[in-house]
């Protein structure tokens, strides 16, 4: 089992994302990732995310998106993780999107994929890790922060 702190960087988080939509945040959270030695091929990986539908669900007045791809154009598990103080817009949910999540899963990481994407939506949906994740104002313990949550989830 792979802990976010492996997967998860300071440098790959964005807690002041720009966009104003879930498609814009998407790119600007997935530009974090490029030039990521574990991603194989920049392009590819961009195209499988977007290929696959990432709607955002609710975390009581907020949402969360969680946009990633089981890929060959990673090597080993990447995530990067954008934060909108406004709220990103989306087509499928009223809330704004303050949370985005983005993951490229080796193909082969079948069960890690899973594991990840559900410790996220679990972690999400306690509303003082929500309201955390939402206020922490540094890279670092952004992914101290998740990662505890996560050892707790055990």
């Amino acid at each position: 089992m792979i802990p976010i702190s492996e997967i998860l960087t300071a440098s790959h988080i964005n807690l002041m994302l720009t966009s104003g939509t879930q498609e814009e945040g998407i790119d600007e959270v997935l530009s974090k990732l490029n030039g990521d030695p574990r991603v194989l091929d920049w392009a590819a990986l961009k195209q499988a995310v977007h290929e696959r539908n990432a709607p955002a669900i609710s975390c009581g007045a907020c949402g969360i998106c969680i946009a990633h791809a089981r890929t060959t154009a990673v090597q080993s598990l990447v995530m990067a993780v954008g934060r909108s103080a406004e709220g990103l817009t989306s087509s499928n949910i009223v809330e704004p999107v303050r949370l985005l999540f983005v993951a490229g899963i080796p193909a082969a990481f079948h069960f890690e994929y899973l594991r990840v994407v559900g410790a996220i939506a679990r972690l999400c949906n306690d509303p003082a890790v929500f309201n955390r994740l939402l206020t922490v104002q540094d890279p670092e313990k952004f992914v101290e922060f998740l990662s505890s949550a996560e050892t707790r989830l055990s």
